[in-house]
């Protein structure tokens, strides 16, 4: 659903091999399933695990297939870690008394297989959690594919810690390659697959802002009668994502949480009970990870609702108590509000929504959102629900 354009440049980029794609987005925006989608081209996959075992997506990608008869004996290097298919390699090759040779080798041997394999495309997904070993193999790879073997790579942006870029610096000029960044679907191709997925028309998107593994777990709860709430899965994802945060970004993410509008970083460290200097970091950390986002410049928020309900059903009662006091607490005016934004908040303050007040001024709620966050700045304000006080 709505990806017939990254469907389209994928399989040209794949008709050309040897070629290494790049496939990024975040966590649920269909990186797997784009794959999927491919049909007709044989194809590997292994995915790197959080725990990064060595060479661990290559032995998942490797281990059931069945390779041709007269290998490279230089392949017998697999079969320590392939012994499924080991009866199928030649005879192991004596031992090396040198570390680095023997892990030459290996390499080789890899190398060798997914040659004899051909054509093929190997995946590698989740490189955000590529182990030191599989790192190593993979740029040793890309310096020589053969000419009938692709390479694909699948990852989070945000949980990145190493740039892709250090792949590309290996690339020979023979070797092309291309990348596609995933992005979530729009109001238009939510509603669509929305329809798809449940018997009634519903509004998706302002839960899910387009991530589709969340619009269809959300989609499935409606369907079995249960009231909207934050998919276990993107809950779990959120709180792994929180867990691994220096405390002071977890405490802004918390703070951003707690709030009905994206805000401006005074407002956050102030909510999050932080100093400025010391918040900044926080933030550049929670951005980075993928927890925040800026909605309007100089405006962050969670990125998407159901994350935010993930983040603020994980605060303990008495941190949501003390974080409620501090966006009660009045601050400093920081500016003069437009006659288009006084307009905003004198609806917003009558309790409509931002769908409400799109309608009733012919805007996008988009429009509305960035209207509602720059008066919270300007103000000095810290949630909508404080419009009521100041108008």
């Amino acid at each position: 659903m709505g990806r017939a354009r990254e469907l389209c440049q994928l399989t040209d980029a794949l008709s050309r091999p040897p070629v290494v794609i790049l496939i990024e987005g975040e966590a649920g925006v269909g990186k797997t399933r784009l794959l999927h989608e491919l049909t007709g081209r044989p194809m590997l996959f292994g995915s790197c695990h959080p725990m990064r075992f060595p060479y661990g997506p290559i032995v998942e990608a490797l281990r059931e297939t069945r390779p041709p008869k007269n290998l490279n004996p230089v392949t017998g290097a697999l079969r320590p870690l392939l012994p499924e298919c080991a009866h199928l390699l030649p005879l192991a090759p004596p031992a090396l008394q040198n570390a680095q040779v023997e892990r030459h080798r290996l390499f080789r041997a890899v190398l060798s297989l997914l040659d004899a394999l051909g054509p093929v495309t190997l995946v590698v997904e989740d490189v955000h959690w590529v182990d030191q070993d599989t790192r190593e193999l993979l740029a040793f790879l890309v310096r020589c594919l053969p000419p009938a073997v692709n390479l694909v790579l699948t990852y989070r942006g945000e949980d990145l810690r190493h740039p892709v870029a250090e792949l590309l610096a290996h690339l020979p000029p023979r070797i092309d390659h291309a990348e596609l960044a995933l992005k979530p679907l729009d109001t238009e191709e939510t509603a669509l697959l929305a329809k798809h997925l449940l018997p009634d028309s519903a509004d998706l998107w302002p839960l899910t802002c387009g991530v589709p593994s969340a619009i269809e777990e959300l989609a499935r709860m409606l369907a079995e009668g249960r009231p909207p709430g934050t998919p276990p899965a993107l809950r779990d994802t959120v709180r792994l994502k929180l867990d691994a945060l220096p405390p002071v970004a977890r405490r802004i993410v918390q703070a951003a949480a707690m709030l009905d509008e994206p805000a401006a970083p005074k407002a956050l460290a102030s909510v999050a009970g932080i100093a400025p200097e010391q918040s900044e970091r926080g933030l550049a950390e929670a951005l980075r990870r993928g927890l925040l986002r800026e909605w309007a410049p100089g405006a962050y928020g969670l990125r998407q609702p159901l994350a935010r309900q993930a983040v603020r059903e994980s605060i303990t009662p008495a941190v949501r108590r003390r974080l409620s006091r501090r966006i009660d607490a009045p601050t400093e005016p920081l500016g003069t509000l437009s006659p288009r934004e006084e307009q905003v908040i004198g609806l917003a303050a009558d309790g409509l929504t931002n769908k409400e007040i799109a309608e009733s001024l012919f805007l996008s709620p988009r429009t509305v959102e960035v209207h509602v966050a720059n008066a919270l700045r300007k103000l000095g304000l810290t949630s909508r629900r404080q419009f009521q006080r100041t108008t």
